[in-house]
């Protein structure tokens, strides 16, 4: 797809409105073959919007996004740079209308955020530590959604920090994963007082 704008999180919002208006359901093997040459970053981003926006309420995306996570932390672990998926979940399947009203409520923060972020403090994102620290998080926000993403509002408090480490990733901005590191803070206190 010719794109105008250029820019990383654009791009990727312009390809999933495409391929949300060119089909009624969406397997999860189509999102990540349009998005999946971007890198992680981006498919964390996809993701953790998944959460947040419409598309979240689906009954059983949590699990299926918490899956997700597990591979691409596991990927990154390795240093592997492609993602593997089970055939079972390339076969899941979203609804195309309900992807494209997620798209659309995402486009104004995404303008927003454009003049925020840019390549800057990359030794907190690169390198084998960094990629390491990331996907030790992923898997652990993974597995939590998994076995807790039940509790109302735990998915969407657990996927904050992964949607800014996934722009962090997809812009070289170590400063947004750093923010995101920090914000994990939270999210535990939060997590300790609904099982407290």
């Amino acid at each position: 797809m010719n794109s105008q704008d250029d820019w990383i999180i654009s791009s990727l919002l312009e390809d999933l409105a495409a391929l949300a208006l060119a089909n009624d359901r969406i397997s999860i093997a189509d999102l990540v073959e349009a998005l999946g040459a971007r890198g992680f970053g981006p498919l964390l981003v996809m993701l953790s919007a998944f959460l947040i926006l419409p598309v979240g309420m689906l009954p059983g995306l949590p699990g299926v996004v918490a899956i997700f996570m597990i591979l691409i932390g596991g990927r990154m672990m390795t240093g592997e740079t492609t993602l593997w998926l089970p055939a079972r979940l390339r076969r899941v399947h979203i609804s195309g209308h309900v992807l494209a009203v997620s798209v659309a409520r995402a486009q104004p923060a995404a303008l927003w955020l454009r003049p925020l972020l840019t390549p800057r403090l990359v030794a907190l994102i690169e390198g084998r530590i960094a990629t390491r620290l990331i996907a030790l998080i992923l898997i652990g926000t993974g597995v939590l959604i998994f076995l807790l993403g039940f509790i109302p509002g735990l998915p969407f408090v657990l996927s904050l920090h992964v949607l800014m480490l996934g722009l962090a990733l997809s812009t070289r901005d170590g400063l947004v994963a750093a923010l995101a590191y920090a914000l994990m803070g939270p999210e535990i206190i939060f997590i300790w007082r609904v099982f407290t």
